[in-house]
């Protein structure tokens, strides 16, 4: 596709001459069947141009502050979180993977993130308490629904409906090995999963044992 520099505009055309202002289009014309569709990170470049100008500024700003007061270090705190605002921003913008996958990608991603922002924190165990409690709630309660909206729950979103569920379970190490103090979040989060797990076991044995077996060579 040809592009002409002046008008800023992308021409499917044989001639050199934008219709335009008839200045001279640069690039070479390859025909396609399928229509030009600029991706949303192409669409919005210079929105995102501006807020990594805007965030490099305010770290700067913190960083600064934080070099006279020499006595709160809180800038790290704020360079985390705009690392953390364009971790998800990638992630989102180049996905080509389905709502399933995603909803399991970004459940392990958040909890990085959270682990990582406790421990610079100095660590007040407020990740594993609720962070992670919640989001396997949050992941499981979320494949659910768009299984029903969708109506097409015994296909691809089983797989990752089973990987979450397990992954629920994870939190009642939490309370046997008293590493949270309070265990209500984990104890509600573990009881929820092992019963959507159960309910898949019992509902639908012969599609789980299927899945697992495709998805795994088991």
């Amino acid at each position: 596709m040809k592009e002409c520099k002046k008008c800023h505009i992308k021409v499917q055309t044989d001639e050199n001459i934008c219709p335009l202002c008839q200045n001279k289009l640069i690039g070479k014309q390859n025909f396609s069947a399928f229509p030009y569709i600029p991706t949303l990170k192409k669409r919005f470049s210079l929105f995102f141009k501006i807020l990594l100008l805007i965030s490099i500024t305010i770290c700067l700003i913190c960083a600064i502050i934080d070099y006279f007061l020499n006595k709160y270090h809180f800038s790290i705190l704020v360079i985390y979180g705009f690392i953390c605002l364009f971790v998800i921003l990638k992630t989102n913008l180049n996905n080509k993977d389905s709502i399933y996958k995603t909803i399991l990608k970004q459940l392990i991603m958040f909890t990085i993130l959270a682990i990582l922002w406790d421990y610079l924190t100095g660590w007040h165990n407020w990740s594993l308490t609720y962070v992670v409690p919640i989001l396997c709630i949050a992941g499981s309660f979320g494949i659910a629904i768009l299984a029903i909206i969708l109506h097409n729950y015994l296909d691809e979103e089983l797989f990752y409906f089973i990987c979450i569920a397990i992954i629920g379970i994870i939190p009642l190490l939490f309370v046997f090995t008293d590493i949270v103090s309070n265990k209500l979040p984990s104890i509600i989060c573990s009881f929820l999963n092992i019963l959507c797990f159960l309910g898949l076991l019992i509902f639908k044995f012969k599609d789980v044992k299927e899945e697992l077996v495709r998805r795994m060579h088991i």
